[in-house]
């Protein structure tokens, strides 16, 4: 009997390496793709998103727009067009959340260097508070660089 398996020991090796890497390849190829949630409108709190919008639940989009950054040029999607961005909300006399999200994204902002495929917006909630004298005040404070980061200021439905 001994013999016998020690004639097929090499096709016995070759069969248990080459049985392991086709069941690697199965759990791997069988597990679900992680992807990040998408919140289209109808998801969020009805009073932070315009009536026209609000029943979208598919393939939400953000439209065109045209705000004012901090150092009062403005910006649209075309100085986006191309680039992935990131893009939060905030308002300068927030005492709570809005600092913690700054420093996340002056963080983001560091660890991208010059990357310039990526950019930053932050979108003041309070415009009728925040105009561009705020704006940049509150850039320099945080350190902004307005190279890649742009806060915007303007219309409060464009915002919305």
């Amino acid at each position: 009997m001994r013999s016998f398996f020690a004639k097929f020991k090499i096709f016995g090796i070759v069969l248990l390496v080459l049985s392991v890497i086709i069941i690697y390849l199965f759990y791997n190829a069988l597990q679900p793709v992680k992807l990040l949630p998408v919140y289209s409108p109808a998801m969020v709190n009805s009073e932070l998103v315009a009536e026209e919008i609000q029943h979208v639940r598919k393939y939400h989009t953000i439209a065109d727009f045209s705000l004012t950054n901090q150092n009062g040029e403005i910006i649209t999607q075309e100085d986006y067009k191309g680039k992935i961005y990131i893009a939060d909300f905030f308002f300068t006399t927030c005492p709570t959340i809005c600092p913690i999200m700054t420093k996340n994204m002056v963080d983001l902002q560091r660890a991208l260097g010059k990357d310039s495929d990526v950019m930053l917006l932050s979108h003041s909630v309070t415009p009728e508070i925040d105009s561009v004298t705020q704006l940049k005040k509150y850039a320099i404070e945080k350190g902004v660089n307005d190279r890649n980061w742009n806060l915007v200021t303007g219309d409060k439905k464009q915002i919305y």
